[in-house]
């Protein structure tokens, strides 16, 4: 007889308004869930969303290790999005130059605030995201505010663009790869992170995905959507790269 699997539970929870971010994070390690043979349920109530994740004990570690980077993820991203998006001063912005904006803000330092979520979500039994984030992420918060007083008050278009690539200016050596409408890390994960960006329009999601990552390269396999393609050009200049793919589809 084959001996019964030790299996442990993972639990992680969030505002039913905010059910995109456990969407998120189950999409993302959908994968890993598969390959180290977890029994997976989503609930879906009035109040709270959650991901409920059985897990052969002996792979517990490692698949906190990517849950926790998904975690990551949604605090440095969706949060650090409605905290900007509440106090940032836009009135002299379009809808797409303000998303533009809060994009590049995230994106900024979004790997030194990825550390710090990390370091605080050892030893936890359930991971309750808003609670995490309301009772946890102090001086996160405190940072975030500090941020905002950097800011032009009354921000106007023509300040956007260079204060975005002053923003990204001293992200060097990271590399993403755009091809057939995704984006792509070193390793050819696709990226999402454009969709923790809770109430944006959706327009330009190859630009804002791009920042997100925090990359300072750019490669292209395939022609972008007319208005990615003049933003990149915009930000980018001269960091974008281009595969012999590109010029083979578009020639």
């Amino acid at each position: 007889m084959h001996k019964l699997i030790n299996m442990s539970q993972i639990k992680i929870t969030e505002s039913a308004k905010k059910s995109n971010n456990i969407i998120y994070i189950y999409e993302m390690l959908s994968l890993i869930i598969k390959q180290l043979g977890c029994i997976e349920e989503l609930r879906g109530g009035k109040n709270r969303y959650e991901l409920i994740l059985d897990v052969p004990s002996s792979y517990k570690d490692l698949l906190l290790f990517e849950i926790e980077d998904k975690i990551a993820d949604v605090i440095s991203v969706n949060y650090k999005y409605t905290f900007f998006k509440k106090h940032v001063n836009l009135s002299g912005l379009n809808g797409l130059e303000k998303e533009l904006l809060l994009t590049a803000l995230i994106a900024a330092d979004i790997d030194e605030d990825k550390k710090y979520v990390i370091k605080k979500l050892k030893n936890f039994q359930e991971y309750a995201l808003d609670g995490i984030f309301n009772f946890r992420m102090k001086a996160l918060k405190e940072k975030w505010n500090d941020i905002l007083g950097y800011i032009p008050p009354g921000f106007q278009s023509l300040e956007l663009k260079d204060f975005i690539i002053y923003l990204i200016k001293d992200k060097m050596g990271k590399r993403v790869y755009f091809d057939e409408g995704s984006v792509y890390d070193k390793s050819f994960n696709v990226l999402k992170r454009v969709e923790l960006l809770s109430g944006d329009s959706g327009e330009i999601s190859i630009v804002k995905e791009i920042l997100l990552s925090g990359a300072g390269e750019v490669e292209l396999g395939t022609k972008l959507p007319k208005n990615d393609e003049f933003y990149l050009k915009q930000l980018y200049g001269d960091r974008v790269r281009f595969s012999s793919s590109y010029f083979s589809q578009n020639s």
